[in-house]
């Protein structure tokens, strides 16, 4: 079996980044990635072997890191429970919005393909898979919290909102410093309707 050449999967993975950048995943052409990778279709189908295998191996570190640091977002939500204090539920809230931020700069043209540029991939369904979870476990969160009755469809609502908000700035194709400028703007808005939320589930 010949040995991959790592050099060449480099050159391919950016050819195919800039490509799904600029068209999307329905509008990207493997033709084209070989063209600007300097490679035959066939020699690019002898490491991926669709389109949709392709896009999903340039942004599985994102998807990685997205998935480690879910567990302790999680834990912070989870102490913040046992206190039952409104400031520190806010306090993890922060928190989680800051390691969004985070990932948003760390991985910003991987975030981009999540975001932006997958529709009609397997990834466009992962990312519909991981908003309703992310929606079905804040709802069951202030279920544990709440002395009232939840209005599931504005919880709903309303983070997926927070969700879209990521995918406006992306396509902006705002800098990271004007990233970081307009979330601080967008984060606060949030944090002020948590809140407001919080606070009457909780009185």
């Amino acid at each position: 079996m010949a040995v991959k050449d790592p050099t060449l999967d480099s050159k391919i993975v950016n050819a195919a980044t800039e490509e799904f950048l600029e068209c999307g995943f329905q509008g990207a052409s493997l033709r084209r990635i070989a063209k600007r990778a300097d490679l035959s279709t066939g020699a690019l189908y002898t490491r991926y072997k669709s389109k949709d295998d392709l896009f999903c191996s340039i942004i599985k570190d994102l998807l990685s890191e997205v998935s480690r640091e879910f567990e302790p977002m999680r834990q912070e939500y989870m102490e913040a429970q046992k206190d039952n204090n409104l400031d520190t539920i806010l306090e993890a809230i922060r928190q989680e919005e800051k390691i969004y931020q985070q990932i948003l700069l760390n991985y910003y043209d991987q975030c981009i393909l999540f975001f932006c540029r997958s529709d009609g991939s397997s990834v466009q369904k992962q990312l519909e898979q991981f908003m309703t979870y992310k929606a079905q476990e804040t709802v069951a969160y202030l279920q544990t919290i709440s002395k009232k009755e939840i209005n599931v469809d504005a919880v709903e609502i309303l983070l997926f909102q927070q969700f879209y908000c990521y995918r406006s700035l992306l396509e902006k194709k705002l800098s990271k410093k004007e990233i970081t400028s307009c979330l601080k703007i967008v984060e606060a808005f949030h944090e002020a309707g948590w809140k407001e939320l919080f606070r009457q589930l909780m009185e």
